[in-house]
């Protein structure tokens, strides 16, 4: 009887305790180079160098690479469009507008960049992760090599 009742105490000690303990998705290490791989062949084929930022839900970075001769600012900028796009769960390119509004806005949040080329990786409708890129002639193009990224990701 003492070993039922304490298999039980066990039981329900474990139930209340397993209530604070999440499980979070993010993207491998496999699809992280994957992304990148994509984004620089994209950009190559383009003619144009980058730097990809991929980082986790948490804005932790999980690969960051800057391709031969690419300026000295697009390490930052791919960290930041990325930390933008996890944040907030949309491209960077859809926020633009709300950035730009008078007053304080979410362009005031540190780490932000408000540029196109930041995009969201998402499971189960949730951000996961995004993917960032600076480097391109404009956020439209940076977007675009992102997207290519995104694509390499198998969800």
């Amino acid at each position: 009887m003492n070993k039922l009742f304490l298999f039980f105490a066990l039981l329900i000690v474990s139930v209340v305790y397993a209530a604070d303990i999440t499980r979070s998705n993010t993207v491998s290490t496999n699809g992280a180079i994957n992304a990148a791989k994509a984004v620089l062949k994209a950009a190559r084929k383009s003619g144009h160098t980058v730097s990809v930022a991929i980082i986790d839900r948490s804005g932790r970075v999980r690969l960051l690479i800057t391709d031969d001769n690419a300026g000295p600012q697009t390490e930052e900028s791919a960290k930041r469009k990325a930390f933008t796009a996890v944040s907030f769960g949309r491209p960077t390119s859809n926020l633009t507008a709300t950035a730009g509004a008078d007053g304080v806005t979410i362009h005031d949040i540190p780490g932000t960049l408000f540029l196109g080329g930041g995009v969201p990786i998402t499971y189960n409708g949730a951000p996961i992760g995004a993917i960032g890129v600076g480097g391109a002639p404009s956020g439209t193009i940076d977007e675009q090599y992102a997207l290519a990224g995104l694509s390499a990701i198998h969800l």
